[in-house]
């Protein structure tokens, strides 16, 4: 190397670890898009992994199934979040978006709660007389 540095002449040693910090600097960063990539492209993929739900369906098994798939993805809550909001249609879309006018940044979490609280069973009066009389 020091007879590649003589060859190219005085300064060259300072602008070759130049350039080797910048090639450093350029392999960093594609990493880290290439990573981003794979990323998003996983989450993608995943997203279709979700079952369409728009109300009329029943809704446990989606609730079980989606809550399982979510929990699952090694992406952000914001990523996971638009992969729920895009698996709704509906009046279940309907209770998301109002969600997300009164608090943009919601949860999955509690977009989840909000569904299960919209569509989970109801009790009819037979349950809950059994489950007084049980108490």
């Amino acid at each position: 190397m020091a007879n590649m540095s003589s060859l190219l002449g005085p300064g060259s040693a300072a602008s070759s670890s130049e350039a080797v910090a910048s090639a450093d600097d350029w392999t960093k960063a594609l990493g880290q898009t290439l990573e981003k990539v794979v990323l998003s492209h996983a989450a993608s993929n995943s997203c279709r992994k979700i079952r369409l739900f728009a109300g009329e369906e029943e809704f446990e098994p989606w609730l079980e199934y989606t809550t399982e798939m979510l929990q699952e993805w090694a992406v952000p809550d914001a990523e996971k979040r638009r992969c729920l909001i895009e698996s709704l249609g509906g009046p279940a879309l309907d209770v998301i978006r109002t969600l997300k006018l009164i608090d943009p940044g919601v949860s999955v979490k509690d977009c989840l709660e909000a569904l299960e609280y919209t569509f989970g069973s109801v009790e009819g009066p037979e349950d809950s007389y059994c489950k007084f009389l049980n108490s």
